[in-house]
């Protein structure tokens, strides 16, 4: 199917399947549009009542028309099979993410379900039943400034799956069972064929359970083992595997894996009114509010309102050294959350950025001579954010004038292994400086223009010499300042973690204290998940001076070209413009540059504007 049109859509390459039919991604041939393209299996195209129900399946999702629940755009037969086609989703399933984190924070968990007992209540309204609901199914992607939006995933197949197939293995396994064992209601896993909207609600508290504990309320050896207890067995508590979990929360978990279906909530509606009471702030008390503390600023309009108090007990008015004092403690905090950032580190108790699976079996394939570059090709076609990249990288002006790009592995091709490990590199850093959080997206935005701008002309000085890779010294550059971004992240999730507002969060320059405190370690970390070579993580351990071994090392070369950017006005923040001529002084004498050379080295840079651009668009 790869290269097949669908109207103005090519089909690229193929994101997966299942028992009803395979997925791809597809590319809107004029607008660039992305989408996802579901085909029904060729072997079941002959089976009229397989196709009937693959039809009556899109429209009734189609009907369906909820926010949270994946749109389908079109729907059709191209050749002998039909298609249907959806938007496509970029971010990652709950699956992934509980698997990444552990558990989620209660008001996330409360966040998620609440979007999901939506969409399920829009669908069974229309008498759809899910009845496969399990954290696979649930895409979690950004949509703007909004996190953690819900899109529920295969909706109703489950359902269409389990009758044909039930009647298909009747004759040779009686009451054949379908479904996820994990998520599955106590009457689904007596293979009741009449099951209604409460198994939903059942499957919904399994994964409340998963949300907050970490763990799945029954284990066993054999899927026969979890049916059983399914259907007998109690589950543990959840507030004895997670202590600070709510009595509210653990009440709503309990009442929904109930084992009678009627003892359940009654539908999604009452289930998601439930999370939605449990998430509402506590009315304020009756009685007058506290006065703030000394080192939080009083706004204007409280102490219009406040009655005013005896001159001799009046409060101390905000002044410049009280601002101070707040800014100092600011900064206290902040060392304080970096020196517990670096030893979760050492500990290896911090969880890290995983570099994309495409890029890393790529890279690791590229590290292996024996492997052949259509395997190559072929790895990269499975990864919908990637694939296209290396499309439009490859149909560039520059490489095209040898002759039409058209597929993946002439492609690869023509990019050659080496600039391909860069690129890969590219991609996969990246999506690190691409941050979701307003506040802090702009500046992100910077640190990378500056990370391409060192990486550029890392590379360009170590052309000049024969004793370093330029593609080694390229990466080194880009990556030396990824730490920045990542400890952000990090600082974040704290954020969103603690009960204050966010005004009484650290002040800007603590924050951003806290970062340059400690995103070397956090930057060595990361190159080191990643299994970069030694030269690259000693880069970014020291490139803020020269390395005492001479011009022949990569971190003198980053050094450098850090300080020529710098100079350049690509940059993140403040400089020192006494340092930085300092720097690139030295850096002269090291290298044994002119300035015709330097200015060369900045010609070089501002020639690659274009290039830059098209790294990832």
């Amino acid at each position: 199917m790869i290269g097949t049109h669908i109207g103005n859509y090519r089909i690229v390459t193929e994101l997966g399947g299942g028992a009803m039919g395979e997925v791809y991604f597809a590319e809107h041939a004029v607008m660039g549009r992305r989408a996802a393209v579901k085909i029904i299996r060729e072997e079941l195209s002959t089976n009229s009542e397989m196709v009937q129900r693959f039809v009556n399946e899109a429209r009734l999702v189609n009907r369906i028309g909820h926010p949270n629940i994946v749109q389908i755009t079109d729907f059709g037969e191209v050749g002998s099979r039909y298609y249907i086609m959806m938007e496509m989703l970029e971010g990652e399933t709950l699956e992934e993410r509980l698997e990444r984190v552990g558990s989620l924070d209660e008001p996330t968990a409360t966040h998620i379900a609440i979007q999901i007992a939506d969409a399920l209540r829009a669908a069974h309204e229309l008498g759809v039943v899910h009845r496969d609901l399990k954290p696979e199914n649930i895409y979690l992607v950004t949509r703007g400034d909004q996190r953690d939006v819900v899109k529920v995933l295969d909706f109703g197949i489950a359902k269409l799956m389990q009758t044909a197939i039930h009647k298909a293995v009747a004759s040779t396994l009686p009451g054949a069972i379908m479904g996820t064992p994990d998520y599955m209601s106590p009457e689904q896993c007596q293979g009741d064929e009449q099951l209604d909207h409460r198994t939903d609600v059942y499957a919904m508290g399994v994964m409340l359970y998963r949300m907050l504990t970490g763990q799945l309320p029954f284990h066993g050896e054999t899927v026969m083992e979890i049916l059983l207890a399914q259907i007998n067995l109690t589950p543990r508590p959840p507030r004895e595997l997670c202590p600070e979990l709510s009595i509210a929360a653990e009440a709503i978990i309990n009442k929904a894996m109930e084992k009678q279906p009627t003892q359940r909530f009654a539908d999604m509606l009452e289930l998601r009114r439930a999370l939605q009471a449990k998430a509402a702030p506590a009315p304020a008390p009756a009685a007058e509010p506290a006065k703030p503390a000394a080192s939080v600023p009083v706004k204007a309009e409280q102490k219009e309102k406040a009655p005013e108090p005896p001159a001799a007990a009046a409060p101390a008015p905000v002044t410049q050294q009280s601002a101070a004092d707040q800014e100092d403690q600011g900064r206290r905090v902040g060392s304080k959350l970096a020196r517990i950032l670096v030893e979760r580190i050492h500990k290896g108790k911090l969880t890290l950025p995983n570099m994309p699976t495409a890029a890393r079996e790529c890279l690791s394939m590229l590290n292996d001579q024996s492997q052949s570059m259509a395997r190559v090709a072929a790895a990269i076609g499975r990864d919908p954010v990637i694939a296209p990249q290396v499309l439009r990288r490859a149909k560039s002006a520059l490489l095209e004038r040898h002759g039409k790009v058209r597929t993946i592995e002439q492609a690869v091709a023509r990019i050659g292994a080496r600039q391909l490990r860069s690129m890969l590199m590219d991609l996969s850093a990246h999506r690190l400086f691409e941050s979701r959080n307003p506040a802090i997206r702009k500046i992100t935005r910077q640190l990378w223009e500056h990370s391409v701008a060192v990486a550029v002309l890392s590379r360009a000085i170590a052309k000049r010499r024969r004793d370093i890779d330029p593609e080694v010294a390229y990466l080194a550059g880009l990556l030396h300042d990824v730490g920045k971004p990542v400890a952000a992240s990090l600082l974040l999730d704290v954020e969103r973690t603690l009960d204050v507002p966010p005004q009484n969060w650290l002040a800007s320059a603590a924050w951003l204290g806290v970062i340059n405190e400690c995103h070397r370690e956090v930057g060595v970390a990361l190159a080191r998940a990643w299994e970069l070579p030694e030269e690259i993580m000693l880069a970014i351990a020291r490139c803020e001076r020269y390395s005492a071994e001479g011009p022949g090392t990569v971190t003198s070369v980053v050094c450098l070209a850090n300080a020529l950017a710098k100079r350049a006005g690509v940059y993140a923040g403040d400089t020192d413009v006494n340092q930085v001529e300092t720097l690139i002084i030295e850096g002269k004498m090291l290298f044994k540059l002119d300035d015709a050379m330097i200015d060369a080295l900045m010609t070089e840079l501002r020639s690659q504007d274009e290039q830059r651009a098209t790294l990832i668009e």
